[in-house]
């Protein structure tokens, strides 16, 4: 298996929201397969200091859940810094994130987003049993493709 080294993979999700958790629960599967957990970082929501953080590593991955219909139950694509900047106090999207990191430090780290798709979140525990099996297949899919 390929290491991570300077790349770091970013969960995002709430895994008290049901399948909003999939992002954590991704990077407890790469965890388990022994990747470094100083590679691996669970957040809620991006933030604009977050510009900072990946600014440091030559690659970055985003793994978060969505609510939108998608083919075989997740997506894996490259993303690209968006070309205009706008953000709330709530969240920013990934491609604003690399924005301000282009910006603001002059560096343009390869990034990627896989997007898993959830079916439920309301507030409580664990994955519907739906998202469990996108899960498997998204992670099953990352591990043969890109880091194999």
């Amino acid at each position: 298996m390929k290491k991570l080294d300077n790349t770091l993979v970013i969960g995002i999700g709430n895994n008290a929201r049901h399948d909003d958790g999939l992002g954590w629960v991704f990077l407890d599967l790469l965890e388990k397969e022994g990747f470094k957990t100083n590679n691996l970082l669970y957040k809620y929501q991006l933030m604009v200091e977050d510009a900072e953080l990946i600014s440091t590593f030559k690659t970055v991955i985003f793994i978060d859940a969505c609510k939108s219909e998608i083919k075989d139950g997740f997506s894996f694509e490259r993303i690209y810094p968006s070309e205009e900047v706008s953000f709330s106090t709530h969240s920013v999207p990934p491609n604003q994130i690399l924005n301000l990191c282009e910006t603001l430090y002059a560096k343009k780290p390869k990034a990627h987003l896989l997007k898993i798709k959830g079916f439920n979140w309301d507030i409580g525990i664990g994955l519907s049993k739906q998202a469990k099996t996108n899960l498997k297949n998204a992670f099953s899919y990352f591990i043969e493709n890109h880091f194999r």
